[in-house]
Order: structure tokens, then C-alpha cells, then sequence
């Protein structure tokens, strides 16, 4: 990819939706690789997190989640075809997994949630592993996570666990290890089986579903989005500036 993909320190993935998904389909006959999708939270978590940002260093793909962000992106001039909501993907994944029969690794999710994802996409070869809460501080339980990952193989790995830990997990396994791809689905299989309602659309083409959410879940997400805001703006100024003074520098060489 051309520098004028990247920003924030991220080299994103440019294309769009339906360009990626015929990628994936060539990329899970192929040795292990994963996918993560940044959003404003997962910058503010990159700024102090060393393990997030080896596995951003190590995935394939970087597609910006956030229709804010790719506002933003847009703004500094970076070019990037449209945004890539990791619901929306997980959707299309699901769908192509059942119509095709695929194997899916599902890490994180209640039984009950698994349960009805089988009964929504019957096609699917459905593997589960549900690890326990704060296990990510616990190697044996992430030796666990990692090694039923490598015994079961799959077209596609689910992380259902959350940043940093899907971000973690993904990266911790090898291209050696297995084939297929993986990717960190945050809620969205809550989205896909009807446990969270997400927003409606005219909400996300409005680039308000965060809104949306946080009213749904106003503990857990209204102080994330708070500080989500007061890095982004400084951030957006700082990068726009660096970005500035470069263009400067290469006019006067």
C-alpha cells in the first residue's frame, strides 16, 4: 500500500468491502493470518498498550471500523474507499460460512448466543470455546484458548473476547500452525443473533451509532466514548500538522 494510507501510526487496508471479502476467500486456503479493525478506542488503547500494537504490526489487514473515522482519514487526506464496520463483515463471514459449509472457530460467546448463531446459520461447521472471564491474565488459560485454536481446524477464527484480548490471541498464533484467517468480531455476534440491537440505518449513515450503543449500554460505553474524544481531537491536530510539515519539507527538498 501507498503512504497516503496511512495515519495514526496505522497503515490501513484501502479497498472496499466487496474487493476484501473476495480476499478472504482466497486467504483462508492459505497459511494462518488474521485481520484487526481500528476505531477511535483502539487508538486511544494503542497509545499504552505494547501487545495491541505488535498485533496491529502483525495483521494482514488494518480496516478502519468507524464511519468518525474514516471522516477523519478523509480530512488528513488518506485514501480509503469507504468504512468496514467489523458487524457488518462478521455478517457477510457468517452468511458465506453457512451458504459454503465452512468450519468457524467461535473464541468468547455464551452457550445460549452460540446456540442461536447455529440456528441462524445451520451451513456452519460451528466450533466453540467460551474462556473464562479474565482469562487473559491467566496463561494457562490463554495456552488453553491458543491450543484449541491449533487442534481444530477452520476456514475462519472468531475472537468474540474483546480488545486487547482478540487482538492478542490472533497474533500469538503462527503461519505455521494452521491455515486460515481470524478476525476480532468485538459484540458482533451479539449484533448477528439479536442480543444487542444495533442501530438503525439512517443512525450509521449518519455516523451516530455510537450514540446508539451507548444509550443501550450508557456504563460501559459513555465513559470509553469520553475519552475516546479527548484523545481523537488533539490527536487529529497533531497528525494533521505532522502530515503539513512533511508536505513542507519534501516542497523545499
Amino acid at each position: 500500500m501507498s503512504s497516503d494510507t496511512t495515519a495514526f501510526g496505522i497503515n490501513f487496508y484501502s479497498g472496499n468491502k466487496k474487493a476484501l471479502l473476495g480476499c478472504i476467500r482466497e486467504g483462508v486456503k492459505q497459511p494462518y493470518s488474521f485481520v484487526v479493525t481500528p476505531n477511535v478506542d483502539h487508538l486511544v488503547q494503542l497509545q499504552h498498550d505494547d501487545a495491541l500494537r505488535d498485533a496491529y504490526a502483525r495483521a494482514r489487514w488494518r480496516l478502519c471500523d468507524s464511519r468518525v473515522l474514516l471522516a477523519l482519514l478523509d480530512r488528513l487526506g488518506v485514501e480509503i474507499e469507504e468504512a468496514i464496520p467489523g458487524s457488518d463483515l462478521t455478517l457477510d463471514l457468517l452468511q458465506w460460512a453457512s451458504e459454503d459449509r465452512l468450519r468457524v472457530v467461535l473464541i468468547g460467546c455464551s452457550t445460549a448466543e452460540t446456540q442461536k448463531l447455529k440456528e441462524l446459520y445451520p451451513g456452519i461447521d460451528l466450533y466453540h470455546h467460551n474462556p473464562p472471564m479474565g482469562f487473559i491474565n491467566n496463561p494457562e488459560e490463554v495456552q488453553r484458548c491458543l491450543q484449541f485454536i491449533r487442534d481444530t481446524p477452520s476456514e475462519l477464527v472468531l475472537f468474540a473476547v474483546g480488545t486487547p484480548r482478540g487482538e492478542i490471541l490472533a497474533a500469538a498464533i503462527q503461519p505455521h500452525e494452521r491455515s486460515g484467517m481470524a478476525f476480532s468480531i468485538g459484540a458482533s455476534i451479539a449484533f448477528a443473533t439479536g442480543t444487542i440491537k444495533r442501530a438503525p440505518l439512517w443512525m450509521r449513515e449518519c455516523k451516530l451509532e455510537w450514540l446508539h450503543r451507548m444509550c443501550l449500554e450508557p456504563r460501559r460505553l459513555a465513559k470509553r466514548y469520553f475519552q475516546d474524544a479527548l484523545y481523537i481531537v488533539p490527536a487529529y491536530w497533531r497528525e494533521k500538522n505532522s502530515r503539513h510539515k512533511a508536505s513542507l519539507a519534501k516542497q523545499q527538498s
